[in-house]
């Protein structure tokens, strides 16, 4: 619930897993899908999601890379930011950029940071 002037997305329907290239190991699935899900995914194909909660039943994808949880795998894998190659991200006024790549590093075209991840606007 809003306390303030908070606006609550549910991101409920953004549920799909998109891709996965078993070649490369990256997965590209939506904020809404739930980590259980995404985890269950890739342990039917053989790979590790690198974050695993107590909630992983309830709480998405997309709140765990805007938050950076850790879980109980961080000190083998990292923070979840260092495993998010990109984002797609549409932004208050419609206009999306386009940051998905399955690269880690990668020099061509527009760049766009997304290594500071957060929900807060600062406007």
């Amino acid at each position: 619930m809003p306390v303030f002037n908070e606006v609550v997305l549910s991101l409920q329907a953004l549920n799909s897993i998109r891709d996965f290239n078993p070649h490369s190991g990256v997965l590209t699935l939506d904020a809404g899908v739930i980590l259980e899900n995404a985890d269950t995914y890739l342990a039917e194909r053989g790979y590790l999601f690198p974050l695993d909660l107590g909630a992983k039943g309830s709480c998405c994808v997309g709140g765990n890379v805007a938050t950076n949880a850790g879980g109980l795998r961080l000190l083998r894998y990292g923070s979840l930011h260092g495993s998010v190659l990109g984002l797609e991200v549409v932004l208050a006024d419609g206009t999306i950029l386009e940051g998905l790549n399955g690269l880690r590093k990668d020099n061509t075209g527009e760049a766009h940071d997304f290594r500071t991840i957060n929900t807060q606007d600062t406007t």
